[in-house]
């Protein structure tokens, strides 16, 4: 097995370092079995003298998490983290950094930038004053050494550099979801466009260099959609250049192509560039695109649904059945199509004065459908004694049981759904407070702190006063945890 001077790569099925040497490789730790203690205080003061009497200061640490403890020091448990949940995990949405795992072979920018990122991604979930204070200091130190990598065009150009601005910014997603500076927001992403114009679109071919490009775009889309900006042009340009080299068919695909030209109706809607009939057009458009998607989705994107029996209804489950689907991925690929259905639907019902027009009334019956359908995905990742009783750690029992990073995760990609369906106007009384109960019961159950925000929000709001969920998107910080 790999000493702590030979770090695991994480290639498969056995890592070169163990493979040097003769060893078995246990691949990377289970993020299943990982707990995270933040010892950073509880070391220094047990440098103090021993004949002063030590206080052992409270613990900041989310307990619901119950990741398992290494002997490390909170930077390395950040990093470690980090890779497990980005690189192994999560549809390994960020997989391109598995060269950068070793921080002694990594260039000096982009082992910052990964220190911050990490140390931002734990305090965020351990809530580590510790973390977020040494992941601030690695930030500043990452950007002064980026600043002086840009003064050779040669580094600049490498993909390196590319990936810690990707990094950096995910650092501010992750610590400064709530900022209303867009300009602030906007500076490692056009800092990002330049370099890939510096490097050459042409000459991104490789998987890495693709997966970089479709996480720059992502961000431009989510600053741009929240905002009501233009798209800079780059961004239709990198889906020209990267649809060269992917399945055109896959539904998450032709769901991003949707997602740009929502971006532009938003946009356009934001500067009064259109009547509301146009308004209406556009939105019935995009809307039936979207339902084309659903519909023709292969067998591989659906999903199961079962009905609960007589006798074992109870109030996690809203009309008496559920859906269960293969992944995290295709159900946050789910949801993110209903958010986007019922944003244009409510778009459309809005627009229209006379309510029994059937344009609205159409509007109106979808948005209905796919709340129902949001409400469905919720038992599967939260009714811990029912379907997601699957997803405990082995040997749980009863009411009181851990919870795998993983787990919450899962639950974590319920909430911006479940605020537009709350949100929508086809969202009837009863299944609104529905949605409530069960965002309270994943904030006191699961620890989650975004949960209990989205229930505020929709306990304080009325017909008059509506959050739009892009903006509850940039405040619970979905940006950082989008597969």
């Amino acid at each position: 097995m790999i000493t702590n001077a030979q770090q695991c790569d994480l290639r498969l099925p056995s890592c070169s370092s163990c493979l040097r040497v003769g060893s078995q490789c246990y691949g990377y730790r289970d993020t299943d079995t990982l707990r995270i203690k933040d010892e950073t205080q509880l070391v220094q003061i047990k440098a103090v003298s021993a004949d002063r009497p030590a206080i052992v200061p409270k613990r900041t640490a989310r307990t619901s998490l119950k990741l398992s403890y290494l002997p490390l020091d909170l930077q390395l448990q950040a990093r470690e983290l980090f890779f497990a949940y980005y690189i192994a995990d999560f549809s390994r949405a960020w997989d391109f950094l598995f060269p950068h795992f070793d921080p002694r072979t990594a260039p000096e920018h982009i082992s910052l930038s990964i220190d911050a990122a990490s140390l931002a991604f734990l305090s965020h979930h351990i809530a580590s004053p510790s973390a977020q204070i040494m992941g601030r200091r690695k930030y500043v130190t990452a950007l002064s050494k980026i600043n002086k990598v840009l003064q050779d065009p040669k580094v600049a150009q490498q993909a390196s550099t590319l990936e810690a601005s990707l990094l950096l910014d995910l650092f501010e997603k992750i610590t400064d979801s709530k900022s209303n500076n867009i300009v602030a927001q906007r500076a490692h992403v056009d800092g990002a466009l330049t370099l890939v114009k510096l490097r050459g679109l042409h000459k991104i071919t490789d998987p890495g260099g693709l997966k970089a490009l479709t996480r720059l775009a992502l961000s431009a889309v989510v600053i741009s959609i929240t905002a009501g900006d233009d798209l800079p042009k780059e961004i239709f340009e990198f889906r020209e250049h990267t649809a060269k080299f992917v399945d055109v068919s896959h539904p998450k695909w032709r769901l991003t192509g949707i997602t740009l030209s929502i971006t532009t109706l938003v946009s356009n809607i934001t500067k009064n560039c259109l009547k509301a009939e146009e308004r209406i057009h556009e939105c019935v458009q995009l809307e039936r695109k979207l339902g084309i998607i659903d519909r023709e989705a292969s067998p591989k994107w659906s999903y199961k649904r079962y009905y609960v029996k007589e006798g074992e209804y109870n109030d996690k489950t809203l009309n008496g059945y559920y859906d269960v689907y293969a992944s995290r991925l295709n159900t946050q690929m789910w949801n993110v199509l209903r958010f986007m259905r019922i944003i244009l639907c409510d778009e459309i019902i809005e627009c229209t004065p006379d309510a029994d027009n059937e344009v609205s009334k159409s509007a109106y019956k979808t948005a209905a459908l796919v709340v129902q359908e949001i409400c469905a995905t919720v038992p599967q990742m939260v009714d811990c004694e029912g379907p997601a009783r699957q997803r405990l750690p082995n040997g749980s029992k009863g009411s009181s049981h851990a919870h795998t990073l993983s787990h919450f995760l899962d639950v974590y990609i319920l909430l911006l759904g479940l605020y537009a369906a709350a949100w929508s106007r086809a969202c009837p009384p009863k299944t609104k407070r529905w949605i409530v109960t069960q965002l309270e019961r994943m904030a006191e159950h699961f620890g989650m702190k975004e949960a209990a925000s989205v229930a505020a929000i929709l306990k304080k709001q009325d017909s008059k006063t509506r959050m739009g969920p892009w903006d509850v998107y940039r405040l619970i910080g979905s940006y950082a945890f989008a597969a």
